[in-house]
């Protein structure tokens, strides 16, 4: 009993602190480091690969020769032979534009454990190459470029190393680093990960010419380094599954389900512009919240198989572009739709009210249910547009369609662990909590939404044009949609 309250205090506080991702682009992130270092004849380079969750789990086929499930050192370090001439020769040196040849001295590679308990691969080359004759003596040019990896997302960091002796200067590197070789991430630069592919700068053991920039330190990065792993996978890689840890487990679930759809993006202004001005029920928030979580976990799940029959073949990152590309489509289909209906609404094309004749510009007599009198005044209300099952389907499946990577490297972590069924259903719960929180958005303006059918706003024309300005949004956030998936 103990025990058991000491796991489920310790997965407590676990998953209500604060924390970061521990790759700046995700679980699917190729992240890579170089260290520069000039001396007197000799340059040093120190490079390391780190790849996080989903590539190592791509990898791992290359990896495990005997097909045993298990990767043992001895097929670790063949792999590291086997790719490291490719990846050195990648790693462009030049000064004064002639090429500097890299060979290796050390290296190390290591399964570091990443969310819930999935490996990750890191590989660490010392390299050491022979510069020029009288080369220190006289001011050099170096070019540097980092050529592996180009089609994969990640963290890529250039750092020039100071040596006694050697000046440095005119650098478009800097002389620090900001993540302790790939092992902790500044928390300020998570969502604008570095991309240093390329570097330049002069050195000589002489003295700086006159207006030259010194090496300098890199700037912005005042706070202390940060490395936490994925709350929502860490769910699924408890020590000991218990009855008291699965229903705590499934209420952090729904809880990072709720809080994650609070998050940028996932639908939340769609949901709302959708229903300003539409004759939406409960029914019909309720049956949005059942297709958004179908849809997501349906997404998880065939994101999972592709990992598993199609991962030397497809990256999973460049799926996810096309599934929003997909979901802004929707987006913006239903965006114009409703634009074009709700705009002919007000115009009274569709009631009747304002159906002009090119001829005679004649005017219909409109039913009696939108025509009334109240105050000593005859007059009509546009009605709003009744919610379609159609639309609701399409809105429900443009927010679900993207999967989270978080419940990705769950599902991942709980076949590595074998515990598929606790898996599944946290993924379902986390689906469940996404989905409530939309629904809940969508049940808040629906009701809020009602206030402007009171006689004293509804002949508003400001309000009037409400559910013409909503459509227009929703429009305008499917194109967003889309031209970021395209970028």
């Amino acid at each position: 009993m103990r025990k058991n309250f000491y796991l489920t205090a310790a997965l407590f506080i676990f998953a209500f602190a604060f924390s970061a991702a521990a790759h700046p682009l995700g679980n699917f992130s190729v992240n890579q480091y170089s260290r520069l270092e000039i001396e007197k004849s000799k340059i040093k380079l120190r490079a390391v690969l780190d790849l996080a969750e989903i590539p190592t789990f791509q990898e791992s086929a290359a990896i495990d020769t005997d097909k045993d499930s298990s990767l043992s050192e001895t097929e670790l370090n063949t792999y590291a032979e086997k790719i490291s001439p490719g990846y050195i020769s990648n790693l462009l040196f030049l000064v004064d534009g002639l090429p500097i040849e890299l060979r290796p001295v050390a290296k190390n590679i290591s399964l570091p454990v990443g969310s819930g308990n999935l490996p990750t691969l890191r590989i660490e080359w010392d390299l050491i190459g022979d510069l020029p004759d009288s080369a220190i003596n006289q001011i050099r040019r170096v070019e540097y470029e980092n050529k592996n990896y180009t089609e994969r997302i990640g963290w890529n960091e250039i750092v020039i190393g100071r040596v006694a002796g050697v000046n440095v200067f005119d650098s478009t590197a800097y002389g620090s680093g900001a993540t302790d070789e790939l092992k902790a991430y500044p928390q300020e630069t998570l969502s604008s990960p570095l991309t240093e592919r390329t570097a330049e700068f002069s050195f000589t053991s002489n003295a700086v010419p006159t207006g030259a920039r010194l090496l300098q330190n890199r700037d912005g990065h005042q706070t202390a380094p940060v490395a936490a792993k994925d709350k929502f996978a860490e769910l699924i890689s408890v020590p000991e599954i218990t009855p008291q840890i699965i229903l705590f487990g499934l209420l952090v679930a729904f809880g990072l389900g709720a809080a994650h759809a609070l998050s940028p993006g996932h639908g939340k202004a769609v949901v709302g512009a959708y229903l300003v001005g539409s004759r939406g029920t409960p029914k019909h928030a309720l049956f949005l919240g059942a297709t958004v979580t179908v849809t997501h976990t349906l997404g998880v799940f065939a994101l999972g198989i592709v990992m598993f029959f199609a991962s030397a073949y497809v990256l999973p990152e460049r799926i996810m572009p096309y599934l929003s590309f997909a979901s802004g489509l929707l987006v913006l289909f239903i965006g114009l739709t409703l634009f074009k209906n709700r705009l002919l609404s007000i115009l009274g094309y569709e009631t009747g009210a304002h159906r002009h004749d090119a001829d005679s510009h004649e005017h219909d007599r409109l039913p009696e249910n939108y025509t009334h009198t109240h105050g000593g005044s005859t007059h009509t209300h546009v009605p709003p547009q009744a919610v379609t099952w159609r639309n609701l389907l399409a809105l429900g499946i443009s927010g679900g369609l993207l999967p989270c990577p978080s419940a990705l490297v769950l599902m991942l972590a709980a076949i590595n662990l074998n515990r598929i069924g606790y898996g599944i259903v946290l993924t379902l719960v986390f689906s469940l909590g996404l989905a409530a929180t939309l629904t809940a958005v969508g049940l808040v303006f629906l009701y809020g939404g009602r206030i402007f059918d009171s006689p004293a706003l509804s002949d508003n024309r400001i309000v009037k044009t409400v559910p013409v300005f909503s459509a227009f949004v929703i429009a305008c956030v499917g194109a967003v949609i889309c031209y970021n998936s395209l970028v």
